[in-house]
């Protein structure tokens, strides 16, 4: 519990005085010289000195920033930093001219530690939000939408049912996940969307590699399994590793390993697309999900056309 205190309040202190206060000094207390940082394919990961070279950026662009540390949580050697960073534009930022307009933009940040010092980041954080705030995209806004009258048009829609998974330092972690689409075959791209409250979330935040497992008919039990919050899902349900590492469950009708390459924060959830690595299927008939019910397609009659 010390240590954990201890790297919570030197977090918070170093971001304070090099976010708030631009004395980046103190990122090399926190941040060990080998340190990466790494905020999805579109961006190159960053060393310490080039992490300092961007916060100066920023700082010139909303000298008024004021970051808030909202959560930190410890998993191991790691930590999860919910945040939120409030600003005026008043200084050049991504080609923009000053626009004096307040930004506000949230994201999450996955810290691992190697011993005292933070030797690897991934950061995550809605840009279309900071895009939004700075005027260079623009949305349309439309009075909402009936929370229940969405749901139902969703429950209309016809899926099938994934067991989306990763290794977590040679643990498993896993979820149930209906949002799973095609992006393109050439090159052959996917997508899956994970709600951030999930406690599979960090895991495959971290991850390189994430598994797609597409269940049979006859796999209701572990649709069940892991649409809990069971402690181990994976106990009841034999699995083998991939040839990348992501946890493959047995009796699967079709089952794809996939690099992760962005993470795209988008309202409560993160879409992860990715590169498919390796895939596999059968002729088993998949389990499908439709109204808050599952289904076997077998029973069902294909329509002529």
């Amino acid at each position: 519990m010390t240590r954990t205190l201890d790297r919570t309040a030197r977090i918070r202190s170093a971001w304070q005085a090099a976010w708030d206060q631009g004395r980046l000094e103190a990122l090399d207390e926190l941040l060990s010289p080998g340190y990466v940082r790494r905020r999805g394919p579109a961006a190159a990961p960053q060393d310490r000195e080039q992490f300092k070279d961007s916060v100066r950026a920023v700082r010139r662009a909303f000298p008024d920033l004021r970051t808030e540390i909202e959560e930190i949580v410890e998993d191991g050697e790691r930590l999860a930093i919910r945040w939120r960073s409030t600003g005026r534009h008043t200084g050049d930022f991504l080609g923009v001219p000053p626009t004096g307009r307040p930004v506000e933009v949230s994201g999450a940040t996955f810290s691992r530690f190697d011993g005292a010092a933070v030797a690897e980041e991934w950061v995550t954080f809605d840009s279309r939000q900071l895009l939004e705030a700075l005027g260079i995209v623009t949305t349309t806004k439309e009075a909402a939408v009936e929370a229940d009258l969405v749901r139902g048009v969703h429950r209309k829609f016809i899926t099938g049912v994934t067991v989306v998974t990763c290794d977590d330092d040679g643990k498993p972690r896993g979820l149930a996940v209906n949002a799973f689409a095609s992006i393109s075959l050439d090159p052959p791209m996917v997508l899956v969307c994970v709600q951030r409250s999930s406690t599979t979330h960090p895991a495959l935040h971290r991850a390189t590699h994430l598994g797609i497992n597409i269940l049979a008919a006859d796999q209701l039990d572990v649709a069940r399994t892991f649409a809990s919050k069971a402690d181990d899902k994976f106990a009841p349900h034999p699995w083998t590793p991939g040839g990348h590492g992501a946890p493959l469950l047995d009796g699967c009708c079709a089952q794809l390993e996939v690099e992760i390459g962005e993470r795209l924060e988008a309202g409560s959830h993160t879409v992860f697309t990715g590169r498919v690595v390796s895939a596999r299927h059968d002729d088993l008939a998949p389990l499908v999900y439709s109204g808050g019910g599952f289904f076997d397609i077998s029973q069902t009659a294909p329509l002529p056309w």
